[in-house]
């Protein structure tokens, strides 16, 4: 898990120096909050796995949510890019 927190930690380094706009910072707005959703543990899990094949963590939105509102409901790694 080290790892994991390692790699959290250094894409909102990214972020704040990239500013608030850049692709970093959205990314670390993921992770924030993928971090809500799911809890330390399992986004830093993700994040290794992520690390390790090459893919990123994204927020998906369940297509049966009552309410239809974009609020997501899933973290799945998707290929970078």
């Amino acid at each position: 898990m080290g790892k994991g927190k390692d790699l959290f930690g250094h894409y909102n380094d990214l972020a704040k120096a990239k500013g608030p706009e850049s692709e970093e910072s959205k990314y670390a707005g993921v992770l924030f909050q993928a971090l809500l959703m799911v809890g330390e543990r399992r986004v830093f899990e993700l994040l290794e796995e992520a690390d390790e094949t090459g893919k990123k963590l994204q927020l998906m939105s369940s297509d049966s949510a009552i309410d239809k509102s974009d609020c997501p409901s899933n973290i799945v790694l998707v290929d970078q890019g």
